[in-house]
């Protein structure tokens, strides 16, 4: 089969975990999960950038969006919520990775950095999604860049899983009449 009809259908699988009733943020974990275990972690990266161009970049209500029309990470998931973000970030890894949830926190100070780095990374590749063919190549980029740091690509996985949570039940708890609270 082919590698990207594989990563859709993987992005397939986290779309409708996240709308179930109830779902968390993580419900896209067993997907990832998945994928990790048959290409590699680092290769989760396409299933979010799946994701992020095919289901939040589409799905955003226009009050999260930029000026430009661009969504916008900040009021997606909040800065406020980056302790939530690491946690995430570190459930992921010992999901992902087979970890201990203390081994994933064992260096919580590589998350936080990590999943600033990531949120910038996440951005990004949200700005190119309007970009076609040439954007795909430079969202290719952006996230081959974080290739070798797993606590970055679990960063990338939380924020990924939090703004999907945040476009499938709009009025979230990052959101209050559409405005971030």
């Amino acid at each position: 089969m082919n590698y990207w009809k594989i990563v859709q259908e993987r992005a397939a699988e986290c779309w409708v975990a996240h709308t179930q009733p109830g779902a968390s943020s993580l419900a896209g974990l067993p997907a990832m999960a998945t994928h990790a275990e048959q290409f590699g972690f680092s290769y989760t990266l396409h299933v979010a950038q799946m994701l992020l161009s095919g289901v939040v970049f589409k799905r955003c209500p226009d009050q999260l969006r930029t000026a430009g029309g661009v969504p916008d990470l900040q009021r997606l998931v909040l800065d406020s919520a980056d302790a939530i973000t690491t946690l995430t970030a570190a459930e992921d890894l010992r999901a992902v990775r087979g970890m201990r949830l203390d081994e994933a926190l064992e260096h919580v100070e590589d998350l936080v950095s990590a999943t600033a780095h990531a949120r910038v990374a996440v951005q990004s590749v949200l700005e190119q999604v309007a970009h076609d063919a040439q954007g795909w190549a430079r969202m290719l980029d952006i996230f081959y860049e974080l290739r070798d740091d797993p606590s970055a690509i679990a960063g990338v996985l939380a924020l990924t899983g939090n703004a999907m949570h945040a476009v499938v039940t709009p009025q979230s708890r990052n959101t209050t009449n559409g405005e971030p609270t």
